[in-house]
């Protein structure tokens, strides 16, 4: 795709708008100049006319009644004439020719274009009052019509002459602004470009970025700036934690394994009998279960991380509680731990009945492995009161408790608060770190609350479907 040019393309808009205020401006000029000069010609025109009018006067012949006297009227340069008696018989003309010019239908001022030359034309009507001695000294009405036109080359090129100074103007400010606006786009846009400079050094193997000076200092690009620099620190923490979670699940599973392989070296450095045997390769058994667990989780962890919609769907949350209880009873019973059943409401949440179960097995897995002989544990599902629009479930048990220091770090992979009992309970150290992927995955939320001697508390709060 081609690239366009912020500088190039902010000239090209800014010097569009100047050019057709330009344009607008020299119309305008043009337009008022034109109304001046013609509002001008036309009061000489109408002067011009009335000194042909004063002109006529009687004929020598009685029956010409009144006549254009040549030697008091002298037309400028240019100029026409023509005037006519009510018979539209002429009475006088410029140069003696009416040629091209004719009456009009009505009188006024208009355009006319004679022998291809333009004109402005004034016709009016007039009337001479003419004492004869024939009448006895009565005054005879003598009507007449005259028409007068001058040529206008001459004022459009004054009106041009008049507006080429707002043309030129126009024109210069036109181009001395496409300067400006270039040098001074380039100098507003330098701090872009060493923003753009300094995130081009970020790769896989440098990932701090620290925003130049000139960009912290303009308001638009602060935001830019401080979005591109937390960006990079929650993507060097991301990077720290699959560091951290490659190096956890290394030494775990090599830790399994090498549990693993003591028990086979144990079991065959001297003969046993087939009971021994027997008890070993169970034992052995039992430490491949926990490799293969861990493997498992990890995959799951994984798959949930890479691709969150594979959790989303929908399922009735209190019948999935139902079945993970009735899966984890006969290890509950095992250990001699009661789980109690308070499901109050059939509610359908947002979740695939497959991460519902996970979600759910794991918090009981964790609240009975936790719990001592005889305790009980109780696992809740219920609508929130305040917002019916989200569910609530609730796993709590009477365990030994969690350590407040310990509180923030028991959604992290791999962690276990007593490393030491992992084998005793089976734990790898991620089934909270899925729950809390699981939850997050459809938009929930997930809290723990915790008495050191007294029990745990486990909330999760997921939106209905």
């Amino acid at each position: 795709m081609r690239s366009r040019s912020i500088v190039g393309t902010a000239t090209a808009i800014v010097l569009g708008i100047e050019l057709i205020c330009g344009v607008v401006l020299s119309a305008t000029a043009i337009l008022h100049e034109r109304h001046e000069r013609f509002l001008a010609l036309d009061r000489e025109l109408e002067g011009r006319s009335d000194s042909l009018v004063g002109a006529v006067q009687d004929a020598e012949d009685p029956g010409d009644h009144v006549t254009v006297n040549p030697a008091e009227f002298k037309p400028h340069e240019g100029d026409l004439y023509v005037a006519y008696n009510p018979d539209h018989r002429l009475i006088g003309a410029s140069n003696g020719v009416a040629e091209g010019i004719s009456l009009q239908d009505k009188d006024g001022l208009f355009n006319l274009r004679i022998q291809g030359h333009a004109y402005r034309v004034y016709q009016r009507q007039a009337m001479r009052i003419i004492d004869r001695y024939e009448t006895g000294g009565v005054g005879l009405r003598r009507p007449f019509t005259v028409i007068y036109a001058m040529p206008t080359a001459h004022v459009w090129q004054e009106i041009f002459e008049a507006t080429r100074f707002y043309v030129l103007l126009s024109t210069g400010l036109v181009c001395l602004t496409g300067v400006l606006i270039v040098l001074l786009l380039r100098r507003l846009l330098r701090p872009l470009n060493e923003l753009a400079t300094s995130a081009s050094t970020i790769d896989a193997r440098s990932l701090e970025f620290s925003a130049p000076p000139s960009t912290m200092r303009i308001r638009e690009l602060r935001p830019v700036s401080e979005a591109i620099a937390q960006s990079m620190t929650r993507l060097a923490r991301s990077f720290a934690m699959e560091r951290r979670f490659i190096s956890d699940a290394a030494h775990e599973l090599k830790t399994a394994v090498a549990v693993v392989r003591s028990s086979v070296q144990v079991l065959s450095l001297r003969a046993r009998s087939e009971e021994q045997y027997r008890a070993g390769l169970d034992r052995v058994l039992e430490d491949n279960r926990r490799v293969e667990e861990l493997v498992t989780r990890m995959l799951t962890l994984a798959r949930l991380e890479e691709n969150r919609a594979e959790s989303r769907g929908s399922c009735l949350l209190d019948l999935q509680a139902h079945e993970a209880v009735n899966a984890i009873e006969s290890y509950a019973r095992l250990r001699q731990i009661t789980v109690k059943e308070e499901l109050h409401t059939a509610v359908r949440v947002g979740i695939s009945s497959e991460f519902a179960q996970t979600l759910i097995s794991n918090l009981l897995m964790n609240a009975v492995q936790h719990s001592p002989v005889g305790a009980q544990v109780i696992v809740k599902v219920e609508l929130l009161e305040d917002d019916m629009e989200r569910a609530m479930i609730e796993v709590k048990d009477a365990g030994d408790g969690i350590a407040p220091e310990n509180l923030p770090h028991v959604f992290e992979r791999f962690y276990r608060e007593d490393p030491a009992r992992s084998r005793e309970t089976g734990g790898v150290g991620l089934g909270l770190a899925i729950c809390k992927s699981i939850v997050e995955s459809a938009h929930g939320t997930i809290e723990i609350q915790s008495t050191k001697g007294l029990g745990t508390q486990v909330s999760v709060i997921l939106p209905i479907a």
